[in-house]
């Protein structure tokens, strides 16, 4: 697979992932006919779920900066004005510079996913794809050498990947509970570190004490805080809806979320506190990822991958005084 493109669609693949998570997770055998995966009693903090609020939530232009890629499924910044691109049916690593020039970054990888760089270096998942089984990494590639290693092992179908301060990374997973990989021996990662099933989407906020993390497979777009210090203490924090199917997401500096649509090509704009949500984007192909821009683009923007092979730019609607 890291040499020649899948043959499944978007569609097939997404499908399959979920069937074959939840045959190997026994605990949701009970609703393997709905296809969704059970909801754990976690308590719900502050707002009902489906609430929305107006405040922040105009809507956002969309432009299209790449198409035909195939499945992509994440994105970061490289600090020098490129995008990092996950193709994960090309089985590479894609760069696209300020002038819309593309290029392969990085190639074979095996179904790249969750990336995230941390000074000269990438952090990046492979073998988030079928077959379900160990033998997922996360790698990590020198932007200024060149040089590739893999930094972690064992895992099983990484998915999101979010970096700690203290340097640990935390890896999601829809077949696994959420990993946490210590910078200082990454060759023993901590599995079901939290024990939230299905995840997806993951965002560190501002302050570091605090990780959320999406269940793309519940059945009402759960969005969940995990407590860093205290890892089993586990929120709810919003609900965005039936078949909305959460991927990853991002945060702000107020701490804000903003989450990936998968099943219904849209964006959304959660806050946590509150639970309060809204759309603020449509029309998207099943978007995977979304960022805010790094060095070289817009830094108030969003960046948005999907599974339909675009990578698309959302620009927050300016409101003009009236006349």
């Amino acid at each position: 697979m890291a040499q020649h493109e899948l043959s499944l669609t978007a569609r097939e693949m997404m499908a399959i992932i979920r069937i074959m998570a939840l045959i190997q997770k026994t605990a949701v055998g009970a609703v393997l006919l709905g296809g969704l995966l059970a909801t754990p009693s976690v308590p719900m903090a502050s707002a009902a779920p489906g609430s929305t609020g107006n405040s922040g939530c105009s809507s956002w232009s969309v432009r299209t900066l790449i198409s035909g890629q195939g499945w992509l499924e994440n994105l970061a910044f490289d600090g020098r004005g490129s995008i990092m691109v996950s193709a994960l049916s090309q089985g590479r690593l894609l760069k696209l510079t300020r002038s819309h020039k593309l290029s392969t970054l990085l190639a074979p990888v095996v179904a790249p996913g969750g990336e995230i760089r941390r000074g000269h270096l990438l952090y990046f998942n492979t073998g988030d794809t079928v077959p379900i089984a160990p033998t997922g990494t996360v790698d990590r590639f020198d932007l200024r050498t060149g040089r590739h290693v893999t930094w972690a092992r064992g895992l099983t179908m990484p998915n999101g990947l979010a970096v700690l301060p203290d340097g640990d990374a935390i890896v999601t997973g829809l077949a696994t509970g959420v990993t946490r990989v210590p910078a200082r021996d990454p060759t023993h990662p901590q599995f079901n570190w939290a024990a939230v099933d299905g995840t997806n989407g993951i965002a560190v906020d501002y302050s570091g004490r605090r990780l959320y993390v999406d269940r793309t497979l519940s059945s009402d777009g759960e969005v969940d805080r995990i407590l860093i210090s205290h890892p089993g203490r586990v929120n709810v924090v919003g609900r965005l809806g039936a078949g909305v199917q959460p991927d990853d997401m991002a945060i702000d500096r107020q701490g804000i979320l903003y989450v990936a649509g998968f099943g219904t090509g849209k964006i959304y704009r959660l806050d946590p506190r509150t639970g309060s949500s809204c759309v603020i984007a449509g029309g998207l192909t099943q978007p995977t990822s979304v960022r805010f821009g790094g060095p070289g683009w817009p830094s108030g923007d969003l960046f948005v991958t999907d599974a339909s092979g675009h990578l698309s730019e959302l620009t927050r609607a300016r409101h003009l005084p009236s006349a």
